[in-house]
This record gives structure tokens, C-alpha cells and sequence, in this order.
């Protein structure tokens, strides 16, 4: 449990599934798809292969996903065919605005984010990216920080309520600093997923048996 954060209001309450960095894990990303309750499932990237973006087909709700850098052309492809696919772009969910920064065209991706956020007038209410921000969940070891300064930037200037990423393997957690709530959801590949509730902002880091 995460103390409370100011800033965008949710709505209704709502049961968010994160998960990351599947790595072809489609076995696992179909057994959380079936086992969970939850609202919407948003996913932060490296499903690697087509079959496992493809697997999001699965859920019972509606689904938000960005690319990782270790997927290809295909998978976004894939994504984007499904009509999932959040790489530089906002979608609305509920009234909620979603943003996204994929991995797979880091620069590309961003910079079309930026472009339409210049539109946007609206609050932004959930930041999905793969890469963390610098400094935040972001050490494979310790001392060693591989988050990045551009997606620390974008979070300063949109103080989403919650900003959901992967990458960093070592890392599954998160944490409530300033207006925004922070989750690392951590490697499907390893059975680690993330569920959030947003009365209460409350997140559970969970693995499969």
C-alpha cells in the first residue's frame, strides 16, 4: 500500500493490470489475462514476439500498449493492427488521458508525443513508457542508473498520476514521489506483473507460482 498522491482524480475506482517485458512468455501473459480481475490491462513493451503482443487479444477489458527495445517491426505492427498501440500518442480511456513513449523508436516516439501534447489540452492521467526515469526504479545494480533524463523530463512537465514502466529486470516496485505514483510492473518473462487501484492508489507487485 502507497500513501495517497495529489493531483488527477480517477473517476470511479478502477483496477489496472501492468505488465511488462514478456520476452515470448505468451504461457504467462494469457495465464494473468484469465486469472485477474481488472479494468484495463496496460502493457510497457518488450513482448519480443508477435504472438505474445497478439496474446492481449486475450483480455477482458480494454488494453493500452507500447513497444520495448528489444520488439521489432512486426509486434508493432501487431499493435497497431489490434488498435492497442500507444507509441507517441494519447488515447482517452474513461475520460482518463493515457500517453505513451514506446522503446522500439525511442526518439521517434517521443517526439510525436510532444507534438501532440503541444494540442492537448487536457491533464494527462497515466504516462506509459518502457525506458524508467532516471533515478526511479531504474538500477539493474546498485549504484548503476539507467533511467532516462528525457522520460524524467516528460514526467516533470506532465505530473501524471501515475507513470507505469518496465525495463529493469531487478527493479519490480514502486513508488509515490510528488504528484505521481511510480510502478515498475518487472519482468511477465520472470512471472512478476503489478496490479493498481486507483482508490486509494494502492499497488500490488505479484508473481505467478
Amino acid at each position: 500500500m502507497v500513501e495517497r498522491v495529489a493531483g488527477v482524480e480517477f473517476g470511479r475506482p478502477l483496477r489496472v493490470l501492468h505488465v511488462s517485458d514478456v520476452h515470448c512468455a505468451t504461457d504467462k501473459l494469457v495465464r494473468v489475462l484469465r486469472s485477474e480481475e481488472y479494468d484495463v490491462v496496460i502493457a510497457s513493451g518488450d513482448f519480443e514476439c508477435v504472438d505474445t503482443a497478439e496474446a492481449l487479444a486475450n483480455a477482458s477489458s480494454d488494453v493500452f500498449a507500447v513497444t520495448g527495445n528489444m520488439d521489432n517491426a512486426a509486434v508493432y505492427r501487431k499493435l497497431s493492427s489490434m488498435g492497442v498501440l500507444l507509441d507517441g500518442r494519447v488515447a482517452v480511456f474513461e475520460e482518463l488521458h493515457i500517453a505513451g513513449v514506446g522503446g522500439l523508436d525511442f526518439k521517434g516516439s517521443l517526439a510525436r508525443l510532444q507534438r501532440e501534447l503541444g494540442e492537448l489540452k487536457a491533464r494527462v492521467a497515466i504516462l506509459v513508457t518502457h525506458h524508467p526515469p532516471r533515478g526511479i526504479l531504474d538500477e539493474p545494480r546498485e549504484g548503476l542508473h539507467i533511467g532516462l533524463s528525457e522520460i524524467s523530463n516528460l514526467v516533470e512537465r506532465l505530473r501524471p498520476r501515475l507513470h507505469l514502466f518496465g525495463h529493469v529486470h531487478e527493479r519490480p516496485g514502486y513508488l509515490a514521489r510528488g504528484e505521481t505514483l511510480y510502478v515498475n510492473a518487472g519482468p511477465l518473462k520472470r512471472g512478476y506483473y503489478a496490479l493498481i487501484e486507483t482508490q486509494g492508489m494502492t499497488v500490488k507487485i505479484k508473481q505467478l507460482k
